[in-house]
């Protein structure tokens, strides 16, 4: 048909413009859908060996379909997902945008095998919420912008208007596709640097961050299971006969009755028989170290390490020679005393640190440990050949303080700013100092260092 001065009119309908198949691939998919998939995805070789990855995958899909955009913020993930307390600091603790990151590779490895999956679920770039589509959704969308509505046109209309186009001296026009092609080549080319350059800002880890990795890959980046071990407090309890004695003429309370320990007065002057003492050996552990390990625990946990608990006489010198050790507490812990008793710093008696290259140097805790102290080393080649990670403190307080200065990425990013460089492959002892009040430790504050 030759194109006359008149522009034809062509029509555009929305009809013609979506086939069926684009009409399907832009439906919603359901919710049974969407889990089904799920459960293939968490049963699959890349998520199988990450349960934090699961986890998170199951809570992102989940509070998605639940449409709870407020739950997919990153502190309300790593407070849900990661344990992380509602006020900790995202900039400094990035785990969830680097475990989110983990999770899109796990994905793409999931699709690249699972050609034949119906519905994809994804969590794009710069969001932790996920977005469910039909497999062949995007290839449809992309036909549509790449030919819109041209199943519209009329047959019978040439498309061919060059003849109406007037000649050009000397120049020989560019086919308008190969105008496209080469524009589209550049927009792809400059979204593709601009997606690498945010995801390098966003999920690089910040200095911070890195120092704190860098302190515990030692421990982390180990491929043997972790020891924690604590030792057991002295603790002398009443023997049964003289609690049944006390009791004969001293009524018991309703709880007392139903087997609660309380204490019993002991009057000045109280005579009591040898006999009426027994030592629980290997039984107690102070709150301050059961807080510890419990922070420790958490860090190893959301890292994925294995890690095996160990108190009392159940620790021998073969166990740490095969694993990397956390030591927690000082005077109830022998193996702690014995790592540590050529070092720089040490205990000194039931209350004090020294200095051992210069005595005048000394750290006492105040009675009552209103104020306490504790010694953080990190020793890479200790006398097992393993590495030993020691949080004691003179007392509980100190060693609560010590785990909690070891665990917070900000502590160890204040720290390594006061440490020689190459510090990382160098042992170091770090002194702190803990203000105490209702039983509890401040945050703690680094008196000394030592890095060889």
């Amino acid at each position: 048909m030759k194109v006359e001065n008149s522009r034809p009119q062509l029509e555009f309908t929305s009809e013609n413009a979506e086939s069926a198949g684009c009409q399907e691939a832009l439906k919603a998919v359901p919710e049974t859908q969407v889990r089904k998939t799920l459960s293939a995805i968490l049963e699959s070789p890349p998520f199988h060996a990450s349960a934090q990855s699961r986890e998170l995958l199951k809570y992102i899909v989940g509070q998605t379909l639940a449409n709870h955009l407020d739950m997919l913020k990153e502190r309300m993930i790593g407070a849900h997902v990661f344990g992380r307390r509602m006020d900790y600091a995202t900039s400094d603790d990035p785990i969830v945008r680097a475990r989110v990151a983990e999770v899109r590779k796990r994905l793409a490895l999931y699709y690249q095998k699972a050609r034949d999956e119906s519905v994809r679920i994804s969590i794009p770039s710069g969001s932790f919420k996920a977005v469910f589509e039909w497999a062949d959704q995007n290839q449809v969308q992309a036909q549509t912008v790449l030919h819109p509505r041209l199943e519209s046109i009329h047959p019978a209309v040439d498309l061919n208007l060059s003849s109406t186009l007037p000649e050009v001296s000397g120049k020989e026009p560019q086919p308008i596709s190969s105008n496209l092609r080469r524009r589209g080549w550049w927009i792809v080319f400059a979204a593709s640097v601009a997606t690498l350059v945010f995801a390098f800002v966003r999920y690089s880890p910040s200095p911070g961050a890195r120092a704190f990795n860098q302190f515990w890959s030692p421990i982390l980046d180990n491929s043997h299971t972790t020891l924690i071990y604590v030792g057991g407090n002295a603790v002398y309890q009443l023997s049964p006969s003289y609690l049944a004695a006390y009791y004969r003429d001293h009524p018991r309370s309703q709880t007392e009755e139903m087997g609660f320990e309380s204490y019993i007065p002991l009057p000045p002057g109280t005579k009591i028989d040898a006999q009426d003492l027994y030592p629980a050996k290997d039984t107690f552990v102070t709150i301050g170290d059961v807080a510890a390990i419990t922070k420790i625990e958490a860090l190893l946990v959301h890292r994925d390490r294995q890690f095996s608990i160990r108190y009392g006489g159940d620790l021998t010198y073969g166990d740490l020679r095969e694993s990397p050790t956390i030591l927690i507490g000082a005077h109830n812990n022998s193996w702690t005393l014995s790592m540590m008793e050529n070092l720089r710093y040490v205990f000194d008696g039931p209350s004090s640190v020294v200095d051992r290259s210069d005595s005048r140097r000394r750290w006492s805790a105040s009675a009552g440990f209103t104020e306490d102290y504790a010694i953080v080393s990190r020793i890479l080649n200790s006398k097992t050949g393993s590495t030993v990670i020691a949080a004691a403190g003179v007392g509980y307080a100190g060693t609560q303080s010590a785990a909690e200065f070891l665990t917070n990425p900000q502590s160890i990013s204040a720290l390594v700013k006061l440490l020689p460089k190459g510090w990382e492959k160098k042992n170091i002892q770090i002194v702190l100092h803990t203000s105490v009040t209702n039983q509890l430790p401040g945050a703690p504050d680094i008196v000394a260092t030592y890095c060889w």
